[in-house]
């Protein structure tokens, strides 16, 4: 049951781990590309453990992702879910922070605890580091050994140094969670602070005065094909309606291919600024097709996704 209730907390706080460690990922559509050989001093990618995700995030960003490492803070269900994701994913190295010991309670939701870890000696963290370090033999699975208490400001300010993202997923004093994304902040470090209770949940991102957003929305790039662009200024593009709306935002960016038609002028190579003048059209901002002999009758539309 309790399971079942932290589902949504544990998808969506992830997804916040798997950005905060690729600030810059881009997502790749399918077929994954060919990798690129990797810079000098890089590690090389493992293709076939890493197979399905290298056709969502391509090689770059899993060289990123490999060369990051994580303090978890909390071995909660919600903590035990996303260290199991983030040493799946590849990560270079993880932290777990948790010297409570587990009771009866924890075995409803954190699936890397047994019942002879209730009442044992050992942390929550150290009772699951042996079974999370199984998932992925490239993953370095730590214990945070110098952490007695979820109350130590000073261990926990000092495990910052070093990480690309701290996440905690237990509750902490306000006061102590400000101190933790202060340190974060002036440390060049991602903090997220993320809860599951009950039916509940929440969520806090902090990822830095600077943070780039690659994709919006997570989806492909939206693709139509052309019933025909109009030589006017600026150039008006209709699409077929028959294949649905085109899907797209004036300030978008798309390019165009196998265009016939408009004496050429749109290039395969360039893109080009929309502004949506309705479901099925849409203006090429700035291109001024009004001296063309001909429209186009033909052609493919792609967006391309910008930060």
């Amino acid at each position: 049951l309790r399971s079942s209730r932290i589902r949504d907390s544990q998808a969506e706080t992830e997804d916040q781990t798997a950005m905060a460690t690729n600030q810059q990922m881009d997502s790749e559509p399918s077929p994954a590309p060919e990798a690129a050989s990797p810079p000098p001093g890089a590690a090389a990618v493992d293709e076939k453990l890493y197979s399905r995700q290298l056709y969502v995030m391509g090689h770059e960003a899993q060289r990123r992702m490999m060369a990051s490492r994580a303090v978890l803070v909390g071995l909660s269900g919600l903590g035990a879910e996303v260290a199991k994701n983030i040493v799946l994913a590849g990560i270079a190295g993880v932290t777990l922070v948790d010297p409570c010991p587990a009771c009866g309670y924890d075995l409803g939701g954190n699936f890397y605890l047994g019942e002879g870890d209730v009442g044992s000696a050992r942390g929550r963290a150290e009772a699951c580091a042996g079974r999370l370090a199984e998932l992925n033999e490239y993953v370095k699975v730590d214990v945070a050994s110098g952490v007695t208490s979820l109350a130590d400001e000073g261990a926990l300010l000092g495990l910052v140094a070093g990480a690309s993202v701290v996440v905690v997923t237990v509750p902490l004093p306000t006061a102590l969670l400000t101190r933790l994304d202060e340190k974060c902040r002036s440390s060049g470090v991602c903090f997220i602070y993320s809860l599951s209770t009950g039916v509940f949940g929440q969520v806090f991102c902090d990822f830095g005065e600077a943070f780039t957003v690659t994709d919006k929305d997570g989806e492909n790039p939206a693709t139509s094909q052309v019933e025909n662009i109009l030589p006017s200024n600026p150039a008006v593009v209709k699409v077929l309606e028959d294949q649905g709306r085109h899907g797209l935002e004036t300030g978008d960016s798309v390019t165009f291919s196998r265009v016939r038609g408009l004496d050429g002028l749109l290039r395969a190579d360039e893109k080009y600024e929309v502004k949506v003048t309705g479901p099925h059209t849409f203006e090429l901002v700035g291109v001024d097709a009004s001296g063309c002999s001909e429209p186009a009758t033909q052609g493919y539309i792609t967006q391309v996704k910008t930060p």
